[in-house]
């Protein structure tokens, strides 16, 4: 499958909609090419998760954060993707849902380096290999948690489905009604940031994070 993956190297990603259907695009496309490459069929026999939801983190982290595309990715770039920017923001329903996303991970770096032969390829398959057995403690770490990811797992901790919109407007409708009754120093810490969450209801945000659900959303295709 021709793809060309310098595409976003020269993109300036500002949040337009041109720039989010660009970076879309892009990822919707690579994941794809590595679905039906040799590894990613390897992938999916091995588990049973879909394929594409970390690896549309990392392609997004990456422009967004550390402004890298893929091919300028260093090795230091993904270890402040994987160890600080997943932990930080990305919310999960349960602690193992994590289980995939290393080897998924790696096995589209090898992908990419028997594919692309990008310069650091390597170094960063070798970091993904070194850190897959803490990862899963990583990202539940909730040290690390960010203010938004830290509101939503205290949420889903009291009970609140936070998968939903209904359930975010119950959990947004008590953190209130505790602001009213406790005050504002009680439940600041609880505050949700308004920068990059899954379920943020920042509208601009939102819409980014329903963009990168979307990769996530693809039904396996095993050929």
């Amino acid at each position: 499958m021709s793809f060309d993956i310098h595409e976003l190297d020269e993109i300036e990603y500002d949040g337009s909609s041109e720039a989010e259907d660009a970076l879309q695009e892009y990822q919707d496309s690579l994941i794809e090419a590595f679905i039906q490459s040799p590894e990613g069929k390897k992938h999916e026999k091995e588990y049973s998760e879909e394929t594409g939801f970390w690896i549309a983190q990392f392609i997004y982290y990456g422009i967004d954060y550390t402004g890298s595309s893929i091919p300028q990715m260093e090795k230091s770039d993904a270890i402040e993707i994987v160890t600080g920017l997943f932990p930080r923001k990305i919310s999960l329903s349960s602690p193992d849902d994590a289980d995939d996303a290393i080897p998924e991970l790696i096995a589209f770096w090898k992908y990419l380096n028997r594919e692309f032969k990008l310069p650091n390829a390597e170094k960063i398959i070798s970091f993904l290999q070194k850190v897959e057995p803490d990862f899963i403690n990583i990202i539940n770490d909730s040290s690390r948690f960010g203010m938004a990811k830290s509101f939503l797992q205290r949420g889903q901790s009291a009970g609140f489905d936070i998968t939903n919109p209904e359930g975010l407007a119950k959990l947004t409708n008590s953190y209130h009604e505790s602001l009213t009754i406790n005050g504002p120093e009680e439940t600041a810490s609880s505050l949700a940031d308004p920068s990059v969450n899954k379920n943020n209801k920042n509208k601009k945000e939102k819409k980014k994070s329903q963009k990168m659900k979307k990769a996530s959303q693809r039904k396996n295709r095993k050929k």
